[in-house]
């Protein structure tokens, strides 16, 4: 390949990673799960945490009243598209993007990795319901990701809080999975990630994988009225921007 190709293919990869996903004022780095998981890789031999976490639709719409969420989102190393309804939503055509978030991609990858390597995972949860449905899961499907430790945040309050971090950092295990149903995790994380002492933290949201072993796997019609209320939140929010930029022209 000669030097005027290489910078050709250079430039292309860099406007890829500076495009961006934009829904209802909250912008992402536009990824693909490759991409993700190479960051990954390459975050296990850096000295400082690094943060992943997946994009939906619930998220998006909590985050538009919760400074604290909007703060979460920001301070993500890496952000994965989990629906195909937000890349919609910003008007992105990928069709690889789009079959990656309506797969789960980035769960089943994720997973396939840290079995692989036989990774020491500490899993958290919000509630104990939900944290021991999170670690039958894994010993159930990913037998070889040897689970070192496990909580959940229960009550909110800073003593829970304080046990919560002492209890992880008393393992120091390679990495952290989290699962969350009412996104007080995220909130969590936003205000006491740099408080862990572990290599990778990944929160994995609302997942029905692990939900449907507790028995409290959302219906089809409680997705459907999520996808409604997503869809006209999206469309109010786009019209009274389109109104702002008419006015200020």
């Amino acid at each position: 390949m000669c030097g005027a190709e290489q910078g050709a293919v250079r430039d292309y990869w860099r406007n890829i990673i500076h495009e961006k996903i934009e829904v209802l004022g909250i912008s992402v780095e536009k990824c693909y799960v490759e991409d993700v998981m190479e960051c990954v890789n390459e975050n296990w031999f850096k000295e400082a945490l690094s943060t992943y976490g997946v994009i939906n639709m619930k998220l998006l719409m909590a985050a538009q009243e919760d400074e604290k969420l909007k703060k979460y989102i920001s301070i993500l190393d890496k952000a994965v598209v989990d629906e195909p309804e937000v890349l919609k939503a910003a008007g992105v055509e990928d069709k690889r993007l789009e079959e990656e978030a309506s797969r789960h991609g980035f769960f089943s990858t994720l997973f396939w990795f840290l079995s692989h390597y036989k990774n020491q995972v500490f899993l958290l949860g919000e509630t104990e319901e939900d944290t021991e449905a999170f670690c039958h899961f894994v010993e159930e499907k990913y037998p070889d990701i040897v689970i070192v430790g496990k909580d959940s945040l229960q009550e909110a309050h800073a003593d829970q809080i304080d046990r919560v971090i002492n209890e992880i950092n008393s393992f120091s295990p390679q990495a952290v999975l989290t699962c969350s149903r009412n996104m007080g995790i995220e909130r969590f994380v936003a205000d006491n990630r740099k408080m862990m002492n572990t290599k990778i933290l990944f929160c994995l949201g609302e997942r029905q994988e692990i939900q449907q072993e507790t028995g409290l796997k959302k219906g089809w019609l409680g997705k459907l009225l999520e996808k409604s209320t997503f869809k006209k939140l999206v469309s109010q929010y786009n019209e009274e921007n389109e109104d702002t930029g008419k006015g200020e022209e």
